[in-house]
């Protein structure tokens, strides 16, 4: 297999290994298990571009993600580590911040391309003759 293929995997295997102190059995079986697949995967894959384009849509990138939510519901109880439902939490309220602002982005597009358009003589007739036509229909459909 090509070297920069197996660098991208060791890269995610040592991200696992660098973030929790595995120890459990089942855990180690389960990561060795898993990484068999993805080196095997990769083997289908031309090169390393192939390989990380196909990898982000596969299933088994899922699963990476779901490996370190398993081990920090087994390894991380008993050093002091944060349990696994404060993980889960930290993700949700991440997800909801990305997602706040992915909104404020698309929202700032829109009013920029609307100003735009504003701007420009025909469209900008044509945008304020819809605008009054929806309020109507707004004001005539609370009736």
């Amino acid at each position: 297999m090509n070297d920069i293929k197996t660098c991208c995997i060791d890269s995610r295997k040592n991200a696992l290994f660098a973030s929790y102190d595995i120890k459990d059995p089942g855990n180690l079986k389960t990561i060795e298990d898993f990484f068999k697949r993805v080196e095997d995967f990769a083997r289908d894959c031309k090169d390393a571009g192939d390989f990380e384009a196909k990898f982000a849509t596969s299933p088994l990138s899922q699963e990476y993600m779901n490996l370190f939510t398993q081990i920090a519901q087994t390894e991380c109880t008993s050093e002091g580590v944060a349990p696994s439902n404060e993980i889960e939490e930290e993700y949700t309220v991440a997800d909801e911040m990305r997602d706040d602002a992915e909104r404020a982005v698309r929202r700032r597009a829109r009013q920029d391309v609307e100003d735009v358009a504003r701007r420009t003589p025909i469209i900008g007739d044509a945008m304020t003759a819809k605008q009054h036509f929806d309020l109507f229909s707004k004001f005539k459909k609370n009736k």
